[in-house]
């Protein structure tokens, strides 16, 4: 019998005859926040309203706390729901439009309680100073501090959270971010937490799901993620910088890369001398070490410079493509100066350049 609180098992959507979900399989666990994260079109509102009950599904079952939910409508699955919007009520107050939920014939609760748990959602979310202000007098993260606020105040099985903070700025979104989590450690409650956005993932979610044109193509701690990508699409995704990618074929017993002098044993793949075919070469940019013009084995330049305050990140420009790395801390670089690279040893993974699956071997590469 699984552990999951929550278990996705081909899934299939499509709208208009073009497929959304193309068989979804992931599972979430009790009380962890599992981060659904892709970009736009690639599915996670779909996967998001299916889990919901909000899609009529072509394939697939939905099994919440070991109970097959699939055709059951949305308000006998126990779930609350945030989406991108605020969706909040106009005609009511902010204290009224969290307690909204806990009014309904589904879930009625006595106004002693409602007003108990109103208040502490909202001393929560810091927004309780405003629960007798009318919404549309609210700003933009104060309307979605409402909007999470009357998701929370029911403490449903799992709440489902839709690009929740994508609208906001970036202190709002760092701020909220921060304050899921601290409400998510002391409610020990259970999330499925869509987004975009990788630097939002890493820091809310305990897990992740990287979806992309219907399909979960990893999921893991990012630590697993980035121990063993199993995907290119995975490494131009994730990372801050993402995955440096070179043009690399197999040429006897060496790993040739386009653009570069230095090639790479094959055997640090797990690959044989007798394969053949051309390969992306992913590196993680923290295994790239920059260095002075002709003291390293490929000879670049620098594209453009960027300066982050604590940190300053350079684009190189190697001939056959380009790559971005934050600099080691006293490094200096200008735009339009030569440098120098190298891949560090036994680094790097190998990818098919038409599917991007890793074809380096299970405990090859990339250590």
């Amino acid at each position: 019998m699984s552990d999951a609180l929550l278990e996705l098992k081909g899934l299939k959507k499509s709208y208009r005859g073009k497929p959304a979900l193309r068989g979804i399989d992931l599972d979430v666990r009790p009380n962890e926040i599992f981060a659904l994260l892709g970009p736009t079109g690639a599915g996670k509102s779909s996967t998001v309203q299916a889990t919901a009950g909000l899609l009529d599904l072509e394939a697939g079952q939905v099994v919440l706390d070991g109970r097959d939910v699939t055709d059951i409508d949305p308000a006998g699955r126990d779930l609350s729901i945030v989406f991108e919007g605020f969706n909040l009520l106009p005609v009511l107050n902010v204290f009224d439009n969290i307690a909204f939920a806990l009014r309904s014939p589904a879930y009625r609760e006595d106004e002693g309680e409602i007003r108990k748990r109103v208040q502490h959602t909202a001393e929560l979310l810091r927004i309780a100073q405003h629960l007798d202000r009318d919404v549309n007098t609210l700003s933009g993260g104060e309307k979605q501090r409402v909007a999470i606020a009357r998701a929370l105040v029911r403490q449903p099985l799992m709440f489902l959270l839709d690009e929740p903070l994508s609208a906001l700025d970036l202190k709002l979104r760092e701020g909220l971010r921060s304050e899921l989590r601290q409400i998510h450690r002391e409610q020990n409650s259970t999330m499925l937490y869509a987004t975009h956005d990788y630097h939002g993932a890493i820091s809310i979610a305990d897990r992740i799901g990287v979806i992309n044109h219907g399909r979960i193509l990893q999921s893991g701690t990012i630590e697993e993620i980035f121990e063993r990508p199993a995907n290119a699409f995975v490494g131009r995704l994730i990372g801050s910088p993402a995955m440096a990618f070179f043009d690399a074929a197999l040429d006897g017993d060496e790993i040739k890369i386009k653009g570069c002098e230095q090639t790479l044993p094959a055997g640090q793949f797990g690959l044989e001398s007798a394969a053949r075919g051309e390969f992306e070469l992913g590196v993680w940019p923290e295994d790239i070490r920059i260095t002075e013009a002709g003291s390293a084995a490929n000879s670049a330049s620098v594209y453009a410079v960027d300066n982050r305050g604590f940190e300053c990140a350079a684009q190189i420009d190697y001939g056959a493509g380009l790559f971005r790395k934050v600099l080691d801390e006293g490094q200096l670089l200008k735009q339009g100066e030569t440098c120098g690279f190298r891949v560090a040893d036994g680094a790097g993974f190998l990818f098919e350049k038409t599917s991007g699956a890793r074809v380096s071997h299970q405990g090859e590469g990339g250590l």
